[in-house]
């Protein structure tokens, strides 16, 4: 089973997320981000295999969420989210350590094939 922590400021986009993710019965989200708690402290937390974080979040700078996250945690992947799919916003995601980057226009497929691409570049998902 492959644990999943959502950091996303929109509730309604956090639903549809889980709803998507969890159609693959090997996977399951474990956690979504809460009013005031820090991506590093929820990772912590939850112990998820993959962490998806909404690089559009207002507050505190989804950037800079990715690179405490890497640091604290680099055995576990981060995949950033978006509705800007431009170049710049792909590389700074990248730079600040996200395996993968998946637009929010994607549809469930590509963000299933990501989470999959994570673990396997993570290794093996605890049970």
């Amino acid at each position: 089973m492959v644990r999943i922590l959502i950091i996303d400021d929109n509730l309604i986009i956090r639903h549809m997320l889980k709803m998507h993710i969890e159609l693959d019965p090997d996977l399951k989200v474990v956690g979504e981000n809460e009013i005031n708690a820090r991506p590093v402290d929820l990772t912590a937390r939850y112990r998820p295999d993959v962490v998806i974080v909404d690089f559009d979040m207002l507050g505190q700078s989804a950037r800079q969420a990715v690179e405490e996250l890497h640091q604290a945690a680099p055995e576990i992947p981060v995949i950033a989210t978006s509705l800007n799919n431009s170049d710049t916003t792909f590389i700074v995601a990248k730079e600040a350590g996200a395996i993968h980057f998946v637009t929010k226009q994607a549809d469930s497929v590509d963000l299933i094939k990501a989470i999959r691409g994570a673990v396997e570049h993570s290794g093996p998902a605890s049970d």
